[in-house]
């Protein structure tokens, strides 16, 4: 209660500033771009709110707590990213652009701004669906669980309940061996309860055989390796036809010989909690666009700053201190590698985890948005600068707490959320308060950003451009709000689509390579490159789009194993970049090239 209460107390404030700001809104320039008025130190702030997002809150988080140690080099990518970004930064705020896709058809035409208008929306409609997510999971942590209920046989169980993980086994203490969870379930066509079991089997071994036990059973369906006196959600899926034409409903046939098995649900499920944080998201961006966000930006910014500042001592003397945390992950038996920086990585996961951030961070919409919204193009290169140490920092201060946090942590389904799980568990009352206040400021900054900037977009490159081009101020106001309700409901259409299948770092990977792919090359080349043409622009968009979204499911199957081991990123970029060169020197013409 005392964590909902905070978070409703901050909440009420940014609704507060949202307000306030909202009566200063009479110009498209006021609500994409705040009139233009940021100062340095102002854009320091947002720029660190919006990039300090779930992917790194959640998702980079998330990932250290599988890899450990070694995750402390994924923040390289951001690092020269920013660098670049600060060469360019003083350009891009001269050209008095509103959008991304703005200064893509200044250079090369309506045609090459349509497809980066998709290419952006497809990737953001992704990282804001993310975000709400990530709201859901805070949530959910914060207002806990029920009690459990104690299962026995002829109990039923729904799809919902087995899918999510709220269904538990828990094998009796200090036993090893191997037991079943037999189930019927119901099939829809005829209404009747199959007549063979269904079988889920859990393996209980020592920690010591835990890494090969599950190399073992890796690859085999509804059969699940843990460690002795731990407990395993779970999740029954795949049994061929039967389970796609069921009902949704389980009943257990009979109870595993050892252990127990119970549900333990949260109070707040995170379907309806996902709800609850797109709704406030959703709404508070409607209010005031990047007039509110930036403002409210310093409040989160300084918060993010001094929590994480705070935390990184506590979290590691809580930890036991470096020998502590190796004797915790050792005793693990499933992290023999967490205390190691080197070694962990092959060189295609620097290439998969890096380069996407990378070409994200120079082409990032929301970057250029507060460069466009900067008093002048010094203080937007001023900001950058800063930015590039500042964002290192504190990227590298959430991993580095969340590797603590992490040997803390032996299960796998707390580790998806290792710092929030962290803020409540782990740290005094007030420090876990305002770390969890932190958490969700990050989110609703960069979920309320990534949902501007698609708004924005549309109004600017599609609205004005061919549908309202004598728009009135009031009208587009109007309208860029509809439009932040429209891509809201579209990226919580995509939460519950992804909600399942993967994680908060392979979505943000995926999401930043779509963009970066597809329009950091013709972006950077459209402000430095004076031969590249509008044929070379819209084969490099159309190549980076198109590689990523067929590469995993069409493209990698055909390939030889090693270069499969790559994720879309290396291919997209690579054609991207040679379509742009190539195509632009055959097709250039010095006369009818336009320039910004």
């Amino acid at each position: 209660m005392d964590y909902l209460i905070a978070i409703f107390i901050y909440l009420f404030i940014l609704a507060g500033i949202g307000i306030y700001k909202s009566r200063q809104v009479k110009t498209q320039e006021d609500f994409t771009v705040a009139g233009r008025t940021l100062s340095p130190w102002i854009m320091v702030c947002t720029m660190l709110a919006v990039w300090i997002g779930t992917g790194s809150i959640v998702g980079n988080a998330g990932k250290t707590y599988e890899v450990g140690m070694a995750a402390l080099i994924l923040p390289f990518g951001t690092f020269v990213g920013m660098i670049l970004l600060s060469f360019i930064a003083r350009r891009a705020r001269n050209i008095e652009a509103l959008s991304v896709p703005e200064i893509i058809g200044r250079r090369y035409g309506g045609s090459a701004r349509m497809l980066a208008v998709i290419a952006l929306v497809i990737a953001y409609m992704v990282i804001v669906s993310y975000q709400f997510n990530a709201g859901g999971m805070v949530l959910e942590v914060i207002t806990g669980k029920k009690e459990k209920v104690e299962l026995k046989a002829g109990d039923y169980l729904t799809k919902y309940q087995v899918s999510k993980g709220y269904f538990h086994y828990k094998p009796a203490k200090d036993w090893t061996g191997t037991t079943e969870i037999k189930f019927h379930i119901k099939s829809k066509d005829s209404g009747k309860w199959s007549e063979a079991a269904e079988t889920f089997t859990v393996k209980v071994v020592k920690s010591t055989e835990i890494i090969s036990e599950k190399a073992q059973t890796s690859q085999m369906q509804n059969i699940n390796a843990i460690k002795e006196n731990t407990f395993t959600r779970v999740i029954i899926e795949g049994y061929d036809e039967g389970l796609k034409k069921s009902e949704g409903i389980y009943r257990l046939a009979e109870i595993p010989k050892q252990g127990e098995i119970f549900l333990h649900e949260p109070v707040l499920t995170a379907r309806k909690a996902t709800i609850i944080a797109a709704i406030f998201i959703i709404a508070y961006t409607m209010l005031a666009g990047l007039m509110s966000l930036a403002f409210a930006d310093i409040v989160t910014g300084i918060i993010i700053t001094v929590s994480l500042l705070i935390s990184f001592p506590f979290l590691l003397a809580n930890a036991g201190g470096f020998s502590g945390m190796a004797e915790s992950f050792a005793a693990m038996g499933d992290k023999p590698d967490h205390m190691k920086f080197f070694g962990v990585f092959r060189a295609a996961d620097y290439i998969n985890f890096m380069l996407p951030v990378f070409l994200l961070v120079l082409g990032d919409a929301n970057q250029y948005q507060r460069i466009f919204a900067s008093k002048s193009a010094k203080g937007a290169r001023t900001a950058v600068i800063v930015m590039i140490f500042v964002a290192l920092i504190i990227e590298e201060l959430i991993i580095a707490e969340a590797w603590f946090a992490g040997s803390k942590t032996p299960d796998p389904e707390n580790g998806r959320y290792i710092l929030i799980f962290a803020a409540k568990e782990f740290m005094p009352l007030a420090l876990g308060i305002i770390f969890m206040i932190t958490v969700v400021g990050i989110i609703i900054s960069t979920a309320d950003s990534f949902l501007l900037v698609p708004a924005t977009t549309f109004i600017k490159d599609i609205y004005l451009n061919y549908i309202n081009k004598k728009a009135s101020e009031k009208r587009i106001i109007f309208m860029s709000r509809a439009m932040v309700l429209t891509f809201g409901v579209i990226a919580w259409v995509v939460s519950l689509i992804f909600s399942e299948s993967t994680t908060v770092f392979e979505k943000s990977l995926y999401a930043f390579t779509v963009y970066g792919s597809a329009i950091t090359p013709c972006l950077v080349a459209a402000l430095f490159w004076k031969k590249a043409t509008k044929a070379g622009a819209i084969s490099s968009i159309l190549a980076g789009t198109v590689t990523t979204l067929l590469w995993e499911e069409v493209i990698k199957a055909h390939l030889p194993a090693e270069v499969a081991k790559l994720d879309a990123v290396l291919p997209a970029i690579t054609l991207s970049v040679i379509c742009l060169i190539v195509v632009s020197l055959c097709t250039y013409n010095k006369q009818q090239t336009t320039e910004l």
